[in-house]
């Protein structure tokens, strides 16, 4: 049987991503993948086409490409270090403290360590000598390079745990993996709809034969009792033939997983690319966001990653980066699943081609980076603004916000605690205000440079830093609801008791709110300059 399958949804696009990445065992040149499978299997602009002969052992590859994905050898090895390290510290008696959290290290930790030393961490712990068998842990463990030598090793003793680990780490969170290898048994029947009421509600052309349901994906999937008052459907309706199914179970093989610490706590991430272009170029974006964002500097800020660094090489390296939209998806875990079960919210980030221009306008050291503690939670500056960059809701209120915190953080013992350079910073949000409305770049470089040196002037002439800061503070909540009347009282008031030039209405913006704001923000920049501890570039 030969099978043809066009990019559709961002979702089913992860889909045939992942499929591609199973038949080619995550060989990343796609070239390669096409001559290796020949005539069998063949990649269009926006389709693939196949033979169900390259299906044989396909169910293996991608049983072995989901446990690469969830199981994470490193971390185990990280685990018993912790743990004999906390022993060593102990003095000779371990703390029953200790021996609790060991116990609770959870099933799939011990079952795996009981597959490799043959006792789990309980036992061992109710033995003589627990830091000679940890330590053996370790060696043990010390043995495996990868995922993959752990997989070879645990097929090779016909073990259980790869099923058992995968029920627990698929099964319950994402889809049914063990419904692949149904997918393809009926791939190889004749799949050809009698009537319309039998077609794929997907496709549209083989027959429907499974309800779009978290067997699927528990991400997307609704069961047939929802599916009327979500879809407008009946139940009966919203089914998909086997050959959909199958594309959207491999969805997570073409998406990018990873924990991301939030607040102590490390939750489920999954990151998905789409663009309006060809596979190959879908297929090479996702591998070179996985490659990034697996290096552990980039693994707390996907934002950054997707802006600085993907974005920014697609659009300079491809002109028609410009005419085309990239989404970027993030499904980040939440706690609303069922029990035993996993849900997702979806996040979807739309890079329209006026976005993607403002990117590639930015330069080295332009993208804000640090970032601030506020209750002893910091948080960082870099993934803040891409995230609302991305999103598309950045504003002067936000920058409002980081003045304020930069404000309050140089009061002294203040509960702020500020990481970032507040110029780089309102050079970053207001260059993106104006490049998205089509503004004058260079007219307001030279807004922000006369009214930078400008509030310099007025604070060297009031020298007190106290009431510099209250001046700001003043400055500052006109901005915030852009009054220009009151703004413009202060500063001329200021102006004329310090005998200096009025430097503010020489470049329309006493008509231009844009042009006003980038003064006005600016000039309470070269205000606080004195005050604070600003850097070599601002200076």
């Amino acid at each position: 049987m030969r099978y043809c399958v066009y990019l559709r949804d961002w979702y089913y696009n992860s889909g045939i991503v992942g499929f591609i990445n199973v038949l080619g065992e995550n060989e990343i040149n796609i070239n390669k993948i096409k001559k290796d499978f020949d005539a069998k299997l063949e990649i269009g602009e926006n389709y693939i086409e196949f033979s169900t002969d390259i299906l044989n052992d396909f169910y293996e590859k991608y049983k072995k490409q989901v446990f690469d994905i969830f199981f994470d050898i490193d971390n185990y090895k990280e685990r018993i270090d912790r743990l004999i390290e906390k022993i060593k510290n102990s003095s000779g008696k371990i703390p029953k403290k200790l021996l609790q959290e060991t116990a609770l290290s959870g099933k799939v930790v011990n079952s795996f360590i009981e597959e490799v030393v043959g006792k789990d961490l309980n036992k061992i712990f109710s033995g003589q000598n627990v830091l000679k068998e940890i330590t053996n842990v370790k060696k043990e463990l010390d043995k495996f390079k990868n995922n993959n030598d752990v997989y070879f090793y645990l097929k090779q003793k016909n073990s259980n745990f790869i099923d058992y680990f995968l029920n627990n780490e698929v099964d319950k969170r994402i889809c049914s993996y063990q419904k692949v290898k149904e997918y393809i048994d009926k791939l190889n029947a004749d799949n050809s709809p009698k009537n319309k009421s039998q077609q794929c509600y997907i496709c549209g052309h083989l027959k429907k034969s499974y309800d779009f349901s978290n067997a699927i994906t528990q991400v997307l999937g609704f069961n047939s009792d929802n599916s009327n008052w979500i879809w407008g459907f009946k139940g009966s309706k919203v089914k998909i033939c086997p050959l959909c199914a199958l594309i959207y179970t491999c969805a997570v093989p073409g998406m990018v997983f990873i924990k991301r610490n939030i607040k102590g706590e490390y939750k489920t991430f999954f990151y998905a690319l789409n663009r309006n272009t060809n596979l190959e170029t879908l297929f090479n974006t996702f591998w070179l966001f996985k490659n990034r964002i697996e290096e552990k500097e980039n693994q707390e800020k996907p934002f950054y990653t997707i802006v600085n660094e993907i974005t920014l090489e697609i659009v300079k390296n491809k002109a028609e980066a410009f005419f085309e939209n990239i989404n970027f998806i993030e499904m980040a875990e939440n706690s609303f699943g069922g029990q035993g079960t996993k849900s997702y919210n979806v996040y979807n980030y739309n890079i329209t081609p006026d976005l993607a221009g403002f990117i590639k306008s930015l330069e080295d050291g332009q993208v804000p980076r640090g970032g601030y503690i506020l209750n002893d939670i910091y948080y960082d500056i870099a993934e803040e603004i891409l995230k609302k960059t991305v999103d598309m809701t950045l504003n002067y209120s936000d920058l409002s916000r980081y003045f304020d915190y930069y404000i309050r953080s140089l009061e002294l013992h203040s509960k702020y605690k500020v990481r970032y350079s507040i110029y780089t910073v309102m050079k970053y949000i207001l260059k993106y205000i104006l490049k998205l409305k089509g503004g004058n770049m260079e007219e307001q470089a030279k807004i922000v440079g006369k009214a930078f040196g400008n509030g310099r002037e007025v604070a060297q002439k009031i020298q007190q830093e106290n009431k510099i800061k209250g001046i700001a503070y003043q400055l500052l909540n006109d901005l915030k609801i852009a009054d220009r009347n009151s703004f413009m009282d202060k500063y001329l008031r200021l102006s004329m008791s310090y005998g200096l030039e009025i430097k503010l209405g020489g470049n329309k913006e006493l008509t231009d709110l844009d042009n006003f704001m980038s003064f006005g923000y600016a000039f309470v920049n070269g205000l606080l300059a004195k005050s604070s501890n600003l850097n070599k570039e601002e200076e």
